[in-house]
Formats: C-alpha cells, sequence, structure tokens
C-alpha cells in the first residue's frame, strides 16, 4: 500500500509539511514481517496502529508517539482490553487547557 498523502499538515518550512497514513514495519512483530498502520503529521504526535492480525486481539494496541529532538519517544499506549499506560505522569490542571 502506497503512503496515502493528507495534504499540507503544518506551516513549517522544512522538510516533510504533509500528514500521512502509511504502513511500515511493526517493531514488535519485525520477524513476522507484519505492519503497523501509521498516522503522522509532520510537527506532533504519530499513532501506530499494531496489525499483527491476531484472530484474538490479544497484541492489538495504539502506539502514541512524539519526537524530543532526533530520538523517537512513546508517549502512550492503549491496549485491546481499553487498557491507557502513559509515560511521565499525569498532572491534573485547573487552568485553561483549549487548545
Amino acid at each position: 500500500m502506497p503512503d496515502v498523502d493528507l495534504g499540507v499538515a503544518s506551516d513549517w518550512d522544512e522538510g516533510d509539511t504533509h500528514g500521512r497514513i502509511s504502513l511500515r514495519p511493526s517493531p514488535k512483530f519485525s520477524d513476522a514481517g507484519k505492519q503497523d498502520v501509521v498516522i503522522s503529521s509532520p510537527l506532533g504526535i504519530e499513532l501506530s496502529v499494531n496489525t499483527n492480525h491476531s484472530t484474538s486481539q490479544e497484541g492489538d494496541r495504539i502506539v502514541f508517539t512524539t519526537y524530543q529532538g532526533t530520538e523517537k519517544k512513546v508517549i502512550a499506549i492503549l491496549d485491546s482490553g481499553g487498557d491507557l499506560y502513559i509515560a511521565g505522569r499525569v498532572i491534573q490542571e485547573q487552568g485553561d487547557l483549549s487548545y
């Protein structure tokens, strides 16, 4: 499957400015040739949907990643049981969280 180009996703003038949906080799199942569906943007979060084709869906999960400098970091994992694993701390703020 070729990348699906979602068009310009940022006004950033360096590198790729387009959002994309693509297939990428799965880091979890790399020896089995499985692939993950990846939804990415040039300056934001990346969602990787694990597509291990399990009939029981035990291994299916969504991995949220972002970059800190040039290093890719996992910031959260949502598994098929509904469990959410978050790297770091959960901070409860009373301030304005509008986007």
